[in-house]
């Protein structure tokens, strides 16, 4: 089967766990011998660029533009995107095209891919079909009703990947997405919660995202090769992503006071980048030591999971599925994550981690000091928990068997459409 993937950013320049989503899945299906390609295109980048590169054995087609027009009308429908689109997917002859995120592309590759009748799957990594910020996230820290009236919105959160803030901009993107032949999901709280705000159930596929174990590499990095040399000697804490406020940052510095007090020999490890106010905490914060470690790649985090004892996914919004839970897992590391969104279907509790309210620094200090209050060999009988479970659930086999499956069922509507 041709696939053709679209994305607006692609390892490795890459923000998070869509990119590696998209790429473990590119991967793994050309090791079954699949002839699937990447189209990664972006309107909003800082300078052109037009390129062919090869990713640890995956073809890329990187297409950048500089940002033209701020309006969000351009940020819904960029003609350029849409041209080039056009011109791929009659070079490649895709028998399905799978798109992910699209911040940056703007809806051009569906309409693009309607015009040349190209079974699409997408597959949702957030809510960017109901929400500008992607997260349902305002800016006094509440969470917007999926099934509430939509209009032009005025109470975003709008200080990261804000776009599209158009009148009736649901209603817009609906009707953008109606050639879309399958949704995705790795979630079934997305899921749930696209239905609440009017899709149809019917269009929506559960499957867990898969991962690839034998990407994980020795560290290239001093600060990450220290932090295995120093395994041991710390009851270390990972966070390990974007230090923002949806993720949780505030809520994770608040609780550091209380961690101090109760837990010795302390070592809060941050990998990832973001918001200077946070940063600046982070690496001011005194008596307990914080190693700020920078943005790790990807194939490296494997050394830090297996260095730390508990791993923390503190998010405030719905997040969706985030990778960093499944890569922890895999490398035997329990995770302290918050009840919301679809983090509650990855952990099981006490088993594979724990779950606290989110926004609650009290909770995630408790369940944190309940953690290290266990035996040393409780907590080596949980990280064999955690390996096996991620093996049995995480497996790249099962996701890429699901998604063929989807491939084909997409391809299969495709032609009952044309027929009819």
């Amino acid at each position: 089967m041709r696939v053709l993937m679209i994305s607006n950013y692609f390892p490795p320049n890459y923000a998070g766990g869509a990119e590696l989503s998209a790429f473990n899945a590119c991967y793994g299906l050309r090791n079954r011998g699949e002839d699937c390609a990447v189209l990664s295109i972006n309107g909003r980048l800082p300078e052109e660029v037009d390129q062919q590169r090869v990713y640890r054995g995956v073809p890329v087609q990187e297409v950048g533009y500089r940002l033209r027009c701020p309006r969000a009308a351009w940020q819904v429908f960029d003609p350029r995107v849409y041209r080039r689109v056009l011109y791929e997917i009659r070079r490649f002859r895709p028998d399905v095209v799978h798109v992910h995120n699209v911040s940056g592309t703007s809806l051009a590759p569906f309409l693009a891919c309607r015009r040349l009748a190209v079974p699409v799957v997408l597959t949702l990594h957030d809510y960017w079909l109901l929400c500008p910020n992607n997260m349902l996230y305002r800016a006094d820290g509440t969470l917007c009703e999926p099934a509430a009236r939509s209009g032009w919105c005025g109470r975003c959160f709008r200080r990261y990947d804000f776009w599209g803030n158009v009148p009736g901009r649901r209603r817009v993107f609906s009707w953008a997405v109606r050639g879309v032949s399958l949704f995705v999901s790795p979630s079934q709280a997305l899921i749930d919660l696209h239905v609440a705000a009017g899709y149809a159930r019917r269009r929506f596929r559960l499957l867990r995202n898969g991962i690839l174990p034998e990407h994980f590499e020795q560290p290239s990095t001093d600060r990450v090769r220290e932090v295995a040399q120093d395994r041991g000697l710390y009851k270390s804490l990972l966070f390990a992503g974007a230090i923002v406020e949806s993720k949780g940052m505030a809520t994770l510095i608040q609780a550091l006071p209380l961690l101090e007090r109760y837990v010795d020999r302390l070592c809060l490890l941050v990998a990832g980048w973001g918001d200077q106010q946070f940063v600046s905490v982070l690496q001011t914060h005194t008596p307990s030591p914080v190693r700020m470690l920078g943005k790790v790649p990807f194939y490296e985090m494997g050394t830090l999971y297996s260095a730390a004892d508990l791993t923390l996914v503190p998010s405030v919004w719905y997040d969706n599925s985030p990778t960093v839970i499944y890569e922890s897992l895999l490398g035997g590391t329990p995770v302290l994550g918050s009840a919301i969104g679809g983090i509650p279907e990855l952990i099981r509790e006490r088993e594979t981690g724990y779950l606290v309210p989110p926004g609650d620094p009290v909770a995630l200090a408790e369940a944190v000091i309940d953690h290290f209050a266990r035996s040393p060999l409780e907590r080596r009988r949980m990280r064999r928990r955690c390996t096996q479970y991620a093996r049995e659930q995480f497996d790249i086999d099962v996701h890429l068997g699901g998604l063929l499956s989807v491939y084909r069922e997409a391809s299969g509507k495709q032609l009952a459409q044309e027929e009819g």
